[in-house]
């Protein structure tokens, strides 16, 4: 599937054991995605970093929750 959006870190599980900051997708309609790169660290993945605050586009998957990218191209 492709996906677009702006790529932003926000805290996730607030509250919880579970809680940390993250990078999500957060697309033109307000869906967000906790983004993950196939074969990437799930919990810091300088590979992503760099997309903060960038729009993309990327093909993934979405499981539990999360997107999980093979491709990206920044749009601006």
């Amino acid at each position: 599937m492709t996906f677009q959006g702006r790529v932003e870190r926000k805290r996730l599980s607030a509250g919880s054991k579970s809680e940390h900051d993250a990078l999500v997708l957060v697309t033109p309609d307000g869906q967000e995605y906790k983004l993950r790169r196939q074969e990437g660290n799930p919990f810091r993945d300088p590979e992503l970093d760099v997309l903060e605050g960038k729009r993309i586009e990327c093909e993934g998957a979405v499981r539990n929750g999360q997107l999980i990218i093979t491709r990206w191209s920044v749009l601006d």
